[in-house]
């Protein structure tokens, strides 16, 4: 069976088509598109009519792969940047009318199970829990798991580019920018690191993202040429990223747009990314960072594979 899975966030709209046989599946295409659907609408609570008109074309795009590579089944899921909006299903309402794409607005905790099972799939769960973090433009999920399955979850209204609306931080950051972003986390994230601690966990895994990009800077850094789309996981050296953050959180705008790995639609908010990473090893006592490049889009794939969706 041909899949097609469309990952509408807040700030990406992701294409991912795979072949399923039994267990099994292998990627045919994968693609992304900086809609930033959220643009304007993280505060103001509406999609903004420009966002649209981008969502729009770029499904319209999505459909013509679809129907070019001959897909089976189809399925569309909308997350923060579109649910969170009061005029999120007018938007949806009218792709499937105009475009033929039947979207589902989940809500966050379907959405932290769905990235469960698609870090699952490229990190099986042992026996010692892990939290998974998966920052989105809108919202940031964090799950706690071990191979039994999800031991706690919660969607957070922390996304980055929420953030990035709410504080309007200074480029580059101010001390007094990354002090209002700390109160910020601490005042939201304490079930979080209650829950940490509560079930001793030790390991912390990134979910796609921003995690790519911290992996591709670092791979630029040692003259490596590859991206994270090459692999399903890897491992993150603390001291490693620890250096990659300081450089990040004191530039400005135009220094990040030079780095060599990062991709332009991440250039805004990486730093901020970096901040919440560094905060929550610190926070929750981390000792391991690994990545999972699978996130939402293989959970769907993950699902139908085991004849769950």
């Amino acid at each position: 069976m041909r899949l097609a899975v469309i990952d509408l966030g807040t700030n990406t709209f992701n294409l991912l088509i795979v072949d399923i046989n039994g267990k099994n599946h292998t990627a045919v295409f994968n693609t992304k598109r900086a809609v930033k659907i959220g643009d304007g609408a993280l505060v103001s609570g509406k999609l903004l009519a420009a966002p649209i008109q981008r969502g729009k074309a770029t499904l319209s795009e999505y459909q013509g792969l679809i129907v070019e590579h001959k897909c089976d089944k189809t399925f569309a899921f909308a997350t923060s940047g579109i649910r969170s909006t009061s005029n999120g299903q007018n938007f949806v309402d009218e792709v499937k009318t105009e475009i033929g794409i039947d979207i589902n607005i989940i809500d966050g905790d379907e959405e932290a199970q769905l990235i469960y099972d698609g870090v699952d799939l490229a990190i099986p769960f042992g026996d010692e829990p892990s939290v998974v973090i998966d920052i989105g433009g809108g919202s940031t999920e964090f799950i706690i798991a071990d191979k039994s399955g999800v031991l706690w979850k919660k969607s957070y209204k922390l996304g980055i580019s929420r953030i990035l609306q709410v504080l309007e931080p200074s480029n580059p950051v101010t001390s007094s920018d990354l002090q209002r972003l700390d109160e910020l986390l601490s005042k939201e994230l304490a079930e979080l690191i209650t829950n940490c601690a509560r079930l001793n966990v030790k390991t912390m895994v990134g979910s796609s993202g921003s995690f790519d990009s911290f992996a591709e800077m670092l791979w630029a850094q040692k003259g490596i040429s590859k991206t994270t789309k090459e692999i399903v996981s890897d491992e993150f050296d603390l001291n490693e990223i620890s250096q990659l953050h300081t450089s990040l959180i004191t530039s400005d705008w135009t220094t990040r747009s030079q780095i060599p790995g990062l991709v332009e639609m991440r250039v805004e908010t990486i730093h901020l990314a970096s901040f919440l990473v560094q905060w929550t090893l610190e926070k929750c006592s981390l000792e391991r960072l690994l990545l999972s490049t699978y996130a939402l889009k293989e959970g769907v794939v993950h699902r139908v594979m085991e004849n769950r969706l």
